[in-house]
């Protein structure tokens, strides 16, 4: 990832995933509304995010999707425990779950950063052929996921931390941050790895196809 194409990337994330939500937050709790309210509605800003992508492409990837088990496990937990620092962690506990998920992939056939590479590529035969002839490319996708693991796993335990150890006012800008942040550098990492690692998966597939 150049530095030209990610500093854009980096700011909408900023924007819309981080200082949107917060933004709303803060208007909502001046106003008088209870934190787990304010808290359920600033996450409601990514449920609207995903439905206007969704009317624009007619498509729902995997991260939609955990987008809306993200703000539909917010409105649970705060509905049931009443206390903003127990919503505050609902990523944490996504994020935690897709860690785990990551984990166990690579005990599988194929690991999961397998098939996220697959849906943003949209070539499904390219992916499968490219798994089935390159053994770099195998190897690649272990590396990336194994990679994944650790970092949400870390960043789970991270925001949990900051969630009930800090302020609620900090705590509710810093953890979706930590989460943003957290994102960016795992995908910047991946896409150098990816790009590192092409050469070779290129080399493997053309000598199975002379």
């Amino acid at each position: 990832m150049s530095r030209g194409s990610s500093l854009p990337r980096v700011g909408k994330v900023v924007l819309v995933d981080v200082g949107l939500p917060y933004a709303v937050y803060l208007a909502l709790s001046r106003l008088g509304v209870s934190p787990v309210l304010a808290l359920v509605v600033a996450g409601g800003v990514s449920l609207v995010r995903v439905a206007v992508g969704y009317v624009a492409e007619r498509t729902v990837s995997a991260l939609s999707v955990l987008v809306l088990v993200r703000f539909g496990l917010g409105v649970l937990l705060g509905l049931l425990s009443g206390d903003a620092r127990v919503v505050l962690i609902k990523d944490s506990l996504v994020t935690a779950s897709v860690g785990l998920a990551a984990l166990v992939s690579l005990f599988l056939a194929r690991p999961l950063t397998y098939y996220i590479r697959r849906d943003f590529n949209g070539d499904r035969n390219a992916g499968e052929e490219s798994w089935t002839h390159s053994t770099e490319f195998r190897r690649t996708n272990r590396v990336t996921t194994g990679a994944w693991t650790a970092g949400l796993l870390a960043e789970s335990a991270a925001r949990i931390g900051v969630a009930f150890w800090t302020p609620l006012d900090i705590a509710t800008l810093a953890c979706p941050a930590i989460g943003a942040c957290s994102i960016l550098v795992l995908i910047a990492w991946t896409q150098w790895y990816g790009h590192a690692a092409r050469p070779t998966v290129d080399a493997e597939l053309a000598a199975v196809r002379s």
